[in-house]
């Protein structure tokens, strides 16, 4: 019985190398994840807290919606966060003057620090990320993954 869906053909060298790529970055990403949250557990902070202090910074003209695009998360998904970072007094919500339905989000000044603490702690395992590449090979990794990375952003269009 024939079909009118065609299977297409792959590839299977460049299947396999889309393949590694996924297990590599999978396994790199848990890797920093794991050892980033021990250390900011240490301060009091998850890791999902720290990229939101950090991605907040010290604007105050973003709202919930520009952080999640930032992270690249579901507002959703950040707005329980956002309910328990002010309940801890990390962030204050506050109407835009511009769009009286947006709320701004401003961090406090212990949310500060915290940050300030936090950053720390990232630069000294991302420094640790590239031991033994070299300048180059770097620069060169960080354009191949923000190549595969738009590639992404242009399928979902």
């Amino acid at each position: 019985m024939p079909s009118d869906l065609e299977i297409p053909k792959f590839d299977q060298d460049h299947v396999q190398r889309g393949r590694d790529i996924y297990d590599l970055c999978s396994a790199i990403s848990k890797e920093i994840m794991k050892r980033r949250q021990v250390k900011l557990g240490s301060i009091g902070l998850s890791a999902g807290t720290a990229g939101f202090i950090r991605v907040v910074g010290d604007r105050e003209d973003l709202t919930l919606s520009d952080v999640a695009r930032a992270l690249r998360v579901e507002t959703a998904t950040l707005s329980s966060l956002a309910v328990r970072m002010e309940r801890d007094r990390l962030l204050i919500r506050q109407p835009s003057p511009k769009d009286k339905r947006a709320m701004l989000l401003c961090l406090t000044p212990r949310a500060r620090e915290l940050g300030q603490q936090a950053e720390l702690i990232a630069n000294m395992d991302l420094a640790d990320v590239t031991y033994g590449l070299s300048d180059s090979e770097q620069s060169q990794l960080v354009r191949s993954l923000q190549h595969v990375l738009q590639n992404f952003d242009d399928l979902s269009l």
